[in-house]
């Protein structure tokens, strides 16, 4: 469970771009009206879902791709040599600056602050605290120049792990790897926890149970999408060999080949739902960008609700699309708009953040106008397609 991240000096991320799960509890009867987009923890509510909004180029997957390089540093930092490099680029524009990573969570019931910082190829600095009482309380800290401190007793033969660790190399990620109960526990968590994107799901990755578990789901979306599609199923002919059959209404005795023959957007949303299903039960932060490609909106939003159904997992997605920004179906604070500025920085507001957003009557019909400055310029294109080809 996430509840806060920030992200500095990433590609179009120059300034601190924070993503705050937590909810506003001022207006208890808007919070009490949308209780589904919320989260518990130790009686401090989170939010769900957060939903990124903004033109083409705004920035929006810049902060997914900052939590895949932060989840790909982590779990792999370990296996990094000399000569590798880090795969990003920092803010272009002011490239002497670190790069700089944080995120506050929970993981196994235990609240977590994890951050590192990046500058000329190298990790030079990285802490982890914890709160076992509610109290935050040092775990390690590493410092520019390879400078080390610890909390008392909570990591156990610290220079074994200073000795194999390098300047491209998490701390956390070594202390893992030599089996420290509290490094392990936030690796586990960015391992297990932490899903980015979806792609494809490989047939062979999925499990009879987890099929089973999704098709009740699936089926409903099929019906809520208007698809002919009556039923898919499970088809195994010999051990290891799997694919799904999907069946139409026209003749349901006729078998397809899902993965070869259903369109894009039918498997995207198997894929999302089937990735979506195997983290319910571990109550895990999904990112996507783009998540509404291909599909219709009365599917986006059946994914959403798939999302406040499972009262633990949380997602964060971008979008283009207008007609999600629902303010009786989402918090102001889930609601963040992402604009470029004039000096290139990506800016994440959240709708809470506007003063007299709870007056504003349609967002939508707002964000359309521009007032959020989240939408690209629409000119007179006939006018300059006109003067492109010399016609008047």
């Amino acid at each position: 469970m996430i509840i806060a991240l920030k992200v500095k000096n990433f590609f179009s991320l120059r300034d601190d771009a924070v993503l705050d799960f937590t909810v506003d509890t001022s207006s208890r009867r808007k919070l009490d009206a949308l209780s589904e987009n919320t989260i518990d923890f130790n009686g401090d509510p989170l939010v769900n879902i957060i939903g990124l909004f903004g033109g083409n180029a705004a920035g929006k997957s810049n902060i997914i791709k900052a939590i895949a390089f932060c989840r790909n540093l982590i779990v792999n930092s370990h296996l990094s040599n000399e000569g590798d490099e880090f795969d990003f680029l920092p803010f272009k524009f002011e490239s002497d600056k670190p790069s700089e990573f944080y995120m506050d969570f929970v993981a196994e019931g235990v609240e977590y602050e994890y951050s590192f910082s990046i500058m000329n190829g190298r990790i030079i600095s990285e802490s982890l605290y914890h709160y076992p009482n509610r109290r935050k309380a040092k775990v390690f800290v590493r410092e520019i120049g390879e400078k080390y401190s610890y909390g008392k007793g909570l990591i156990a033969r610290p220079a074994e792990i200073e000795a194999n660790t390098g300047p491209k190399t998490l701390f956390l990620t070594r202390a893992s790897s030599m089996n420290r109960a509290i490094p392990q526990a936030v690796y586990n968590f960015f391992l297990n926890d932490v899903m980015i994107e979806v792609g494809n799901i490989d047939p062979k990755s999925v499990t009879r149970e987890d099929f089973e578990l999704c098709r009740p789901v699936l089926l409903q979306a099929f019906e809520v999408s208007d698809s002919d599609i009556i039923d898919i199923r499970w088809d195994e002919t010999l051990p290891g060999q799997m694919r799904l059959l999907s069946f139409h209404k026209e003749n349901p005795s006729i078998a397809f080949d899902f993965e070869k023959e259903e369109s894009e957007g039918t498997k995207r949303l198997l894929f999302i739902l089937l990735s979506l299903f195997k983290n319910i039960r571990r109550g895990s932060a999904v990112f996507l960008d783009e998540f509404d490609l291909k599909l219709h909106l009365y599917l986006a939003e059946f994914i959403l609700d798939v999302v406040r159904a499972s009262r633990g997992m949380q997602l964060v997605f971008t979008s283009h699309n207008p007609m999600l920004l629902d303010t009786s179906k989402l918090l102001p604070e889930q609601i963040v708009f992402v604009t470029k500025q004039s000096d290139g920085n990506s800016e994440f507001v959240p709708l809470s953040d506007f003063e007299g957003n709870e007056r504003i009557p349609d967002v939508r019909k707002a964000y359309l106008q521009g007032r959020f400055d989240g939408v690209p310029y629409m000119g007179n294109i006939r006018s300059l397609i006109s003067n492109a080809f010399g016609k008047k």
